[in-house]
């Protein structure tokens, strides 16, 4: 598509990182995309009947985009290039592949789908429509990610061996995080903590180590009863990537409103040394080198100075729209394409059936 055109892109959906127009508060995925060089938004589409204001509030605070309940409708009337479906992954599914159908690129905040088996029809389709679709799992676009990717590149840690990732935050209960919302729901998510937020820190997890996942094996358990259909809040995950690598993923909606609300942490073991970093916490981490160029100061701290923006994620979370923007535009990659989450989607697949069976299990 030529650059001084620019791209129209349809909001498909308003339940998840969607965030609002106002300009102090809700900062989601609809900032991000109004505020994206050479985009128009020019239509916002959503039929769930709780969200009914949330669409009558866009459409006064953007009234030259025009406003759908059907996503039939949307279809039909609407001349557009780009959807941005956030849905609930049994709904964004159906609807990503209706909107491949139609010739449309899409971003798709997490999930695009409940399991590998309904994700894969969805990867199938885009490829053989040659439309780009991005997932949204933006840690990838962190500045402290990509420079502990070039560290890594520059072997200052030396060969890595270990990965390890915990992320625990508040419960699922009543007066906690609500458990009558579908993003607990079996039938609407697909899983539990591992499934809701594990896209997260699989696809990091991935991309620091440069390799994919082999084998999973993996305790998944439910510590309280606010959680629905007997999903998991608690998870621990091993896995075996194809290089030897080790890596380990531990979740739990398990913290009350007290005290801290997250507790999150990357470690990347080497034979030369490590790295740590608290994603949600300061912009900084910390390195640990026995090289031979770290012997004068061998533990350094990291502090970058992020940058604020008021869309989903801040300027990092807009340079991952961004991204995806030029692809569609250019040509090229995506950050985390549709690969990526069923990729993502497989291994959480997986963990589930070793969960099951008590078993090491190969992808």
């Amino acid at each position: 598509m030529p650059n001084s055109h620019p791209l129209r892109a349809a909001i498909v959906g308003l339940r998840i990182h969607a965030g609002t127009l106002e300009p102090d508060r809700g900062h989601g995925l609809i900032k991000s995309f109004k505020a994206a060089a050479g985009v128009d938004v020019v239509a916002y589409c959503e039929w769930a009947p709780d969200q009914a204001a949330a669409l009558r509030a866009l459409g006064q605070a953007d009234p030259t985009a025009r406003l759908y309940t059907s996503l039939d409708d949307l279809l039909e009337r609407e001349s557009f290039d780009v959807a941005v479906v956030m849905l609930p992954p049994n709904e964004a599914q159906p609807t990503a592949l209706r909107l491949i159908e139609a010739g449309k690129h899409l971003f798709i905040e997490k999930q695009a789908a409940r399991t590998t088996d309904e994700m894969r029809p969805l990867v199938e389709s885009a490829r053989q429509a040659g439309v780009w679709v991005q997932v949204g799992y933006p840690w990838v676009a962190h500045p402290i990610a990509q420079q502990m990717r070039h560290l890594l590149d520059e072997g200052v840690i030396g060969r890595l061996v270990d990965l390890e990732v915990r992320h625990v935050t508040v419960k699922v209960a009543p007066g906690h995080r609500d458990p009558q919302q579908w993003l607990y729901r079996r039938a609407t998510e697909g899983g539990g903590m591992l499934h809701m937020e594990g896209g997260h820190w699989i696809t990091l997890m991935r991309y620091l180590a440069g390799d994919e996942v082999q084998s999973v094996i993996a305790l998944c358990s439910r510590t309280g009863v606010g959680i629905q259909d007997d999903l998991e809040d608690v998870s621990t995950v091993a896995m075996q990537f194809r290089n030897g690598l080790h890596g380990s993923l531990h979740m739990g909606y398990l913290l009350p409103l007290v005290g801290p609300r997250d507790d999150t942490s990357v470690v990347l073991r080497g034979t030369e040394g490590t790295m740590t970093w608290r994603p949600t916490g300061d912009s900084e981490f910390t390195v640990a080198s026995a090289a031979p160029a770290w012997r004068t100061a061998p533990v350094r701290t990291f502090r970058l100075d992020l940058a604020r923006r008021p869309v989903y994620a801040d300027e990092w979370g807009y340079q991952f729209v961004a991204a995806f923007v030029q692809a569609v535009r250019e040509g090229g990659a995506v950050p985390v394409s549709a690969e990526d989450g069923l990729r993502f989607l497989a291994i959480v697949d997986a963990a589930y059936e070793s969960c099951r069976t008590g078993r090491r299990v190969d992808l």
